[in-house]
């Protein structure tokens, strides 16, 4: 554990200020303690600080509360402890925007500006790009990450000799590459292209009937990891919704799907799938019969953890499988209205249970009005309901655990981060009702029947 002397002052965000004093400082890959002369020690998760600062020799770590922590008279050892401290903080923030799982490219050193709706920053960073994701890791702001299938475009900006990447309504300026800015670009376009492919094998495997001009609208909708909705698949060929129910829903999965697709709003409901890399561990019993191992069955007969037949054909190795879900918003009990309620059902696996999330509380869906408003509003929902299981690997322990296991347990406690961190997870936890588990068809319906009614 590395280990310095300097001096400590602690500014709280109301604005009272201790007196600064002599400190010994130590770390490791997730906590920092702050050991003064006199009085209590400090000790905070990594994952707690929102920006790392350095200031005229002396280095500011902004909590997450609002607090700062200031530690200057560092000496000489002033470099190493903020290279040192900034590498066990990445890392940390890393596994807190949950990308610690995945495969990780290359990085790169330059700037980054954000243009978002909900914040904006220009600031150096370090870009980790990753086989499915990008992370940029800023100096003085949180660090975000965007999933390459999520991405709308990519180019460059001759004119500020930047890389521009579009996502949404989203825009990411990065330039100061210098001379890997090139090295960057195609790196970034082929991990894109790879996505792009795996997305474009998958879908002609489960609609193999799709025309070129089908095929090309079907797989713009249907990007790996994203969700698309059955109506707009059924206005590109009729046959999309049916190939779908017998190609990846399993037989025991059948009769929790047919109920669901009988509850659903007239609009319809939405599909996804993605290439889900599996765990050396998982984390619950319940994450075990996910999309990482074999599960077993009602009966307690094993199921054999096998990939989809366009994984097999795309050479994957015994690392990934191919997940195929549903997101059903539900009717209301009236019958009138914009959906309150979705369910989330894996069916290329034998998943355990359904899970249930409210996308509005009534008095939000009364205020949405017209119908192409609401329509809006429920589209946004699911898909931030997806983005939130997607970044979370479709692991079920951080969705229903309850807040104090999270922050309490030291194995689950980056899920408690991630939730301050990523809006996605937030709304996904905050959203959660409850879950449905698949005993039997008759037990499961009487669950889901009291979640609705409840």
């Amino acid at each position: 554990m590395p280990s310095f002397s300097g001096s400590f002052l602690y500014q709280a965000a109301q604005g009272s200020t201790a007196q600064p004093c002599p400190c010994r400082l130590d770390f490791d890959d997730e906590t920092l303690t702050v050991i003064p002369g006199s009085g209590a020690p400090l000790s905070c998760d990594l994952g707690d600080i929102d920006e790392l600062i350095p200031k005229d020799y002396e280095l500011h770590l902004k909590l997450y509360t609002g607090d700062r922590i200031v530690l200057s008279r560092l000496g000489k050892s002033f470099q190493d402890l903020e290279h040192d401290l900034r590498e066990a903080y990445r890392k940390r923030l890393v596994q807190c925007l949950l990308l610690d799982d995945l495969e990780e490219i290359e990085r790169f050193d330059g700037n980054a500006e954000l243009q978002s709706p909900d914040g904006a920053f220009s600031a150096s960073a370090e870009l980790r790009l990753y086989q499915s994701n990008l992370a940029v890791l800023p100096q003085g702001q949180t660090g975000l990450q965007w999933r390459l299938a999520d991405i709308d475009c990519v180019n460059f900006d001759d004119a500020r000799y930047a890389v521009v990447v579009k996502s949404g309504n989203e825009t990411l300026l990065l330039s100061r590459l210098a001379k890997r800015t090139s090295e960057f670009l195609e790196r970034l376009q082929s991990a894109m292209t790879e996505v792009s492919s795996r997305s474009a094998l998958s879908v002609r495997t489960v609609f193999p009937f799709l025309s070129p001009e089908q095929f090309r609208r079907a797989a713009e909708l249907l990007k790996e990891g994203r969700v698309a909705p059955i109506a707009q698949l059924a206005s590109i060929h009729a046959k999309t919704g049916p190939a779908l129910a017998e190609k990846v829903v399993r037989a025991r999965s059948k009769p929790y799907y047919d109920y669901l697709t009988n509850r659903t709003t007239p609009d319809g409901f939405y599909a996804g799938f993605m290439l889900i890399r599996k765990e050396a561990e998982p984390e619950s019993e319940e994450d075990a019969d996910g999309p990482s191992t074999a599960a077993p069955d009602l009966e307690g007969s094993e199921i054999p953890a096998q990939t989809m037949e366009a994984a097999t054909a795309a050479g994957e190795d015994s690392d990934t499988e191919m997940l195929h879900w549903f997101i059903f918003p539900l009717r209301p009990q009236n019958g009138a209205g914009v959906s309150q309620i979705a369910a989330w059902e894996t069916t290329s696996r034998i998943g355990r249970a359904t899970y249930f999330f409210r996308l509005f509380n009534p008095e939000e869906a009364c205020a949405l009005g017209e119908p192409a408003r609401a329509a809006a509003a429920l589209d946004h929902a699911v898909r931030l309901l997806n983005r939130g299981l997607v970044l979370l690997n479709f692991r079920r322990s951080p969705i229903y655990l309850p807040d104090d296991a999270l922050e309490m347990q030291p194995r689950y406690r980056r899920y408690a981060i991630a939730c301050r961190k990523l809006p996605a997870v937030r709304f996904l936890r905050s959203s959660f009702l409850g879950r449905a588990l698949h005993t039997s068809p008759q037990s499961w319906q009487k669950q889901v029947e009291h979640l609705l009614l409840g």
